[in-house]
């Protein structure tokens, strides 16, 4: 079989499967104890993703375990700021720490140009997944937004509510978009390599859209993933290539997110009201069932995904997928379970 055989890219395409293609965000992950014996040999999380022969072995994981029918590079959204100098490291208990954030203006300024051979393990990760999947198994690549890597950038670390990046954007608007404009730049080279490494799929992962209401939302991350997704549908090399976008707990209508003229919509999981007479034929559509449902008992686990799967029940292009990824805290069996439920159908 060929890519081309492939039911997740039919689905992308918006054809109607009797059963949906699936995979999961964080499919490779703590949840898993092979990927936890492998985690252990390395201090800093952001080693382990700077070696392509584990990437690889992490992102084989899950297919191997569950037959799914899409795998995704196994990296990590912080590449970029790291490549552009911010001294990107995760700390146990702690997340990702920034040695040198962006903390004023002039740093923004100051900012080396991005040299996307800075991350050239990563296109040899993606060239060994793809190289070691099965023919048939797209590869999905992925960076984080503009938005969602500039929050994290000027914040120094995860928040909760990023209050310093919020305040910083305000004083700082001109700089702040300036550096917009920097990273939609280097994620464009970033894909770019992905793809020409063997990427078949790209997902832009806006995991900060819940820290902006809509007005701020079109400003500051928007604007930037539209002109991203424009810079890659104008690229020979890349534009053809299917591009998924995740809002996380976004402040406006599923309808919106249609502005991005991205191919798939992932759907984060408290998303009930989907307009699916306005998508249906401009997006495929991916997600959504909440991932704590996978701490419940089997019973439970059914009725909730069998509510998941009537809504999307005939929607052209619909992907099943958790809407956010697999905590560390889900048995894998659960995974295990759900995947042989929905195939079942």
């Amino acid at each position: 079989m060929k890519t081309s055989d492939s039911i997740f890219l039919r689905a992308l395409n918006k054809e109607s499967l009797k059963i949906p293609p699936i995979w999961y965000m964080r499919q490779a992950g703590r949840y898993m104890p092979e990927y936890r014996a492998i985690r252990r040999k390395f201090k800093n999380f952001l080693d382990m993703c700077k070696n392509p022969e584990v990437c690889c072995e992490l992102a084989l994981q899950p297919i191997n375990a569950f037959n799914l029918d899409a795998s995704i590079l196994f990296s990590d959204i912080l590449t970029i700021p790291d490549a552009f100098g911010l001294g990107v490291e995760f700390l146990e208990g702690e997340g990702p720490v920034f040695n040198n954030p962006i903390k004023t203006s002039k740093d923004i300024t100051n900012l080396p140009e991005f040299n996307p051979e800075d991350l050239s393990y990563v296109y040899k990760a993606v060239f060994n997944i793809k190289s070691a999947l099965p023919s048939n198994i797209p590869l999905i690549g992925f960076c984080g937004s503009p938005w969602t890597l500039a929050a994290y950038s000027i914040e120094g670390k995860s928040s909760k509510d990023f209050n310093y990046t919020r305040n910083f954007i305000q004083q700082n608007k001109d700089s702040a978009h300036l550096f917009l404009e920097k990273l939609t730049n280097a994620c464009f080279q970033y894909l770019k390599k992905q793809v020409h490494a063997g990427a078949d799929v790209i997902q832009i992962f806006d995991s900060w859209a819940n820290l902006l209401n809509e007005e701020e939302y079109n400003l500051y991350s928007m604007c930037y993933i539209k002109k991203l997704i424009a810079l890659l549908k104008e690229d020979e090399e890349t534009s053809k290539i299917p591009i998924i976008l995740f809002a996380r707990d976004p402040s406006f209508s599923t309808n919106k997110m249609t502005e991005s003229n991205s191919d798939c919509l992932s759907l984060f999981w408290n998303i009930d009201k989907i307009d699916k007479s306005y998508l249906q034929g401009k997006v495929a559509l991916q997600g959504n069932l909440n991932p704590k449902i996978l701490l419940e008992d089997d019973n439970l686990i059914k009725a909730e995904l069998n509510k998941v799967l009537n809504i999307f029940s005939n929607y052209p292009g619909y992907i099943f997928n958790l809407g956010h990824g697999i905590t560390p805290d889900i048995n894998p069996d659960k995974i295990k379970f759900i995947t042989e439920l929905i195939r079942s159908q």
